[in-house]
């Protein structure tokens, strides 16, 4: 009797798994985060919001951010969220707030002015915000783009207000790159940087103090490896979107490798993927084989171009879009990637 109810349980969990629908995006997922109950806020081309349950309801906060607003419109290029639930969204020169109600309105940012001043949140500027992220006590962190000398600066707007100017790669030969690809906050708003120039992920302190978590920068500017192992010797290829998860590991995408990878006790390692890279007399820039496979992490296949944007919930699971598979795959703290939603 014990062994039958043990069958007829593990039947049952079955076919509740094989009821539930894999949500249905309307048009390309673009950007990435996860609120404080779990749902999954999804940015979609076109200026479309949809939220996703942690058990696949999906529902639109909005069906455009542009609705009911004059020049300027909001757009988004990069988006982050606060432990209020509070969604900020930037476009250019300007950071548009979004609420779980559908609300767009202008938080941070003068129109047209295309400038970069620090101060009051009223008078600061902004030129060319690239990415966005936010720590556990609602300050807001961007990596901006000059075009005018190719370099990034780093800035943190306080929840007090102020906006500041945290770090200038150009001026910090530490920091020097022509591109950072990603950005990650800890607790404690201690800064990761994707050099995807150099090929190598950096930390910046709160006091300034710069340290090179993995990766040989710089080493190789074509023809890149992967090497896995202590971070002294590891080689990335492409990294770009960073998280900090519970235990305050780096976790990162590798755009080109197709892969989600670890930093963590002095080692660099695969967690997700496993497609086949190629050698370096095929293709300068380095990559590895495209795919699609859900399964165990470490035999799950992906296709990150055109954004492989990531997030982290309460559980740990990791949701990261897959753009060249036009979906959203999960990786659960169990091992297992799944597909959460697709077009």
């Amino acid at each position: 009797m014990k062994y039958l109810i043990q069958f007829f349980a593990i039947f049952y969990s079955i076919c509740l798994q094989a009821q539930i629908t894999v949500p249905k995006l309307p048009s390309s997922p673009q950007y990435i985060v996860v609120d404080s109950k779990d749902n999954v806020i999804v940015h979609l081309y076109m200026g479309r919001i949809m939220k996703i349950t942690p058990d696949g309801k999906a529902s639109f906060i909005t069906e455009d951010i542009r609705k009911g607003k004059t020049n300027p419109y909001p757009s988004c290029n990069a988006m982050t969220i606060d432990s209020k639930d509070n969604i900020y969204m930037a476009g250019g020169d300007l950071i548009w707030k979004l609420t779980l109600d559908g609300k767009v309105s202008l938080f941070a940012g003068i129109p047209y002015k295309y400038k970069i001043v620090d101060g009051p949140l009223s008078e600061a500027q902004f030129r060319s915000i690239e990415l966005i992220k936010t720590d556990p006590k609602g300050n807001i962190y961007v990596a901006e783009k000059d075009d005018r000398g190719n370099f990034y600066l780093i800035r943190k707007i306080s929840t007090n207000g102020m906006v500041t100017t945290l770090a200038n790669t150009m001026e910090n030969i530490e920091l020097k790159t022509k591109w950072v690809a990603g950005m990650g906050v800890d607790s404690v708003g201690t800064i990761y940087l994707s050099d995807g120039n150099g090929r190598c992920i950096k930390k910046l302190d709160t006091d300034g103090k710069v340290t090179t978590m993995a990766g040989l920068c710089n080493k190789r500017e074509f023809w890149p490896v992967y090497v896995q192992g202590d971070i002294s010797k590891a080689e990335l290829m492409s990294p770009k979107d960073i998280l900090i998860n519970k235990k305050g590991e780096i976790i990162f995408t590798d755009s080109r490798l197709h892969r989600i990878i670890k930093i963590a006790n002095n080692k660099v390692t695969t967690v997700a993927g496993n497609s086949v890279i190629q050698s370096n007399s095929l293709n300068m820039g380095g990559r590895a084989l495209e795919g699609y496979k859900d399964g165990k992490a470490l035999t799950a296949l992906f296709n990150f171009p055109l954004g492989c944007d990531m997030a982290i919930d309460s559980k740990q699971n990791i949701y990261v879009i897959d753009g060249g598979n036009d979906c959203i795959r999960k990786l659960s703290v169990d091992g297992m990637v799944t597909t959460f939603a697709k077009r």
